[in-house]
C-alpha cells in the first residue's frame, strides 16, 4: 500500500499544470424535422458542433481540396467533434418551419486538435512528405555530460532514448526518417561533437538526403526520491531543447524548449531512461506541431523561396532579372536581394506557389539578350545560371 501511495505521490507532484490551449469560435447547425423534433434538435446540435471544429481546424490545416485529405479531415477529425469541444453555451435554439436551427459559442481544444491532425499526418501529407532526420544528444542520469550516439564509444542504444520515443511517434503518422548510416562513407560523423551547428546539420542533411533535420539537446536529471518498504522510488526529468532546420535554406523553421513529464523507477537510472522517453514524445507533440503550422501557413498563402542566381556579369542585368520576377512571373509578391559576389546573388522571393512552380515559369521564359537556365529545384531552393 505505501508502495502505492509513494507512486501517486510523485507522479502528482511532478505533472505540469499546462492550461490546454482552446478557442472560442461560433457556428450554426441544421437539421430537418420529419417525425422526431428531439432526434431533429440533437441532429442540429451535432452539426453545431461539428462547424465549430472545422472553423477551428482549417485554421490548423487550410481546407483539403485533396480526395484522401478530406476524407482523413471528415472521418477523423469532424466526425468525432465533440472529443475536441471543452466547453459550449447554447445561443439560439428554435424551430425555423420543418428545419431545427440551433446556434453555440464552444471553446475548442487547439492542443488536441494539433495533436490529432499530426497523428493523421493531415500537413505533413500537405507538405510533400519531407524526409527527416535527427541529431539529439542526450545525457543520461548518471552522466557527466551530453553525447550524441554519433559521436562513438558507450552504448548506442542508451544514446538514442529520446530519437527512438520521438521517431516511433512519428513513424506512426507516416513520417519518413533518414537511417544514418546511408552517411557511411560520405561524412565522418564523430568530427561534429554533440552540439552540431545549424550550418553542419544542413551539410549533414544534404548528404543524407534529409529535407528537415532536428538538432537538439535531452539532458535527464533528478526529480526526487522516497523511502518505501524494501527500497527507494525514484523519480526524475529531462530538460530538453530542439530545433528543426531546412537543409536545403538553413532555415529554422521550429524550435522548442521544456522540460518534459517525469519518470519514475525502483532504479534511478530506470526513472532517467523514463524520463528521456517521455520527453522524446512530447518533443514529437510539441515541435511538429510547430512545424505544421508553418507547413499550413505556407500552403495557404505567400512562402519564401531561396533563389540563387549564377551568372550575373553585371548588375544592369541583375535588376533586370528582379523586374521580371516580380513583374511577370506569376504568384510572385516581392523579391529582396541578400547577396551579390563574384557573380552570384542569393534572392528571397515570396510567392503564392511553390519552388517547382517558380523554376517552371522561369525555364519556360523567353529573356531580352540571355536564357535562364534552371540548375536544381528543392521543396523551398531554385537555382538559376543566367547565360
Amino acid at each position: 500500500m505505501k508502495r502505492i501511495l509513494a507512486i501517486a505521490f510523485l507522479a502528482a507532484s511532478a505533472a505540469a499544470a499546462a492550461e490546454d490551449a482552446v478557442k472560442t469560435t461560433e457556428a450554426t447547425g441544421q437539421a430537418a424535422i420529419l417525425d422526431d423534433q428531439l432526434a431533429a434538435k440533437a441532429a442540429a446540435k451535432d452539426d453545431a458542433l461539428r462547424n465549430c471544429v472545422q472553423q477551428v481546424a482549417t485554421t490548423i490545416v487550410t481546407a483539403a481540396t485533396e480526395t484522401d485529405q478530406a476524407r482523413l479531415l471528415s472521418d477523423k477529425i469532424y466526425a468525432h467533434s465533440t472529443g475536441y469541444i471543452r466547453k459550449f453555451t447554447v445561443l439560439e435554439d428554435r424551430a425555423d418551419g420543418n428545419t431545427w436551427v440551433t446556434r453555440l459559442r464552444c471553446e475548442v481544444s487547439e492542443a488536441k486538435l494539433d495533436e490529432d491532425l499530426l497523428a493523421f499526418g493531415i500537413a505533413y501529407r500537405r507538405a510533400g512528405m519531407p524526409r527527416i532526420m535527427t541529431l539529439v544528444a542526450e545525457q543520461a542520469i548518471n552522466a557527466s555530460q551530453a553525447s550524441g550516439w554519433w559521436q562513438g564509444g558507450g552504448n548506442g542504444a542508451d544514446l538514442r532514448v529520446v530519437e527512438n520515443a520521438f521517431m516511433d511517434r512519428m513513424e506512426k503518422s507516416g513520417f519518413t526518417f533518414i537511417d544514418p548510416e546511408v552517411l557511411s562513407g560520405k561524412v565522418t560523423l564523430e568530427t561534429i561533437g554533440a552540439d552540431p551547428n545549424v550550418q553542419k546539420a544542413r551539410e549533414i542533411g544534404r548528404l543524407a538526403g534529409a529535407e528537415v533535420v532536428i538538432i537538439g539537446r535531452a539532458i535527464a536529471k533528478p526529480l526526487g526520491e522516497m523511502p518505501i518498504d524494501n527500497g527507494v522510488f525514484y523519480s526524475s526529468v529531462a530538460n530538453v531543447s530542439a530545433r528543426a532546420v531546412r537543409t536545403d535554406t538553413g532555415e529554422v523553421i521550429a524550435a522548442t524548449e521544456f522540460t518534459g513529464p517525469a519518470g519514475k523507477g525502483f532504479e534511478q537510472t530506470t526513472a532517467g531512461r523514463g524520463a528521456l522517453s517521455a520527453a522524446g514524445r512530447q518533443l514529437a507533440a510539441e515541435l511538429f506541431a510547430r512545424i505544421g503550422k508553418v507547413w499550413t501557413r505556407e500552403q495557404s498563402g505567400f512562402k519564401r523561396v531561396s533563389l540563387v542566381v549564377k551568372g550575373v556579369e553585371d548588375y544592369s542585368r541583375l535588376t533586370a532579372f528582379k523586374a521580371v520576377l516580380v513583374s511577370s512571373v506569376a504568384g510572385v509578391k516581392d523579391v529582396q536581394q541578400r547577396s551579390l559576389e563574384d557573380g552570384r546573388a542569393e534572392l528571397d522571393v515570396t510567392l503564392a506557389g511553390t519552388a517547382d512552380h517558380l523554376a517552371a515559369d522561369l525555364a519556360g521564359r523567353k529573356y531580352p539578350g540571355y536564357a535562364c537556365r534552371v540548375r536544381k529545384v528543392t521543396a523551398n531552393a531554385v537555382e538559376v545560371e543566367l547565360k
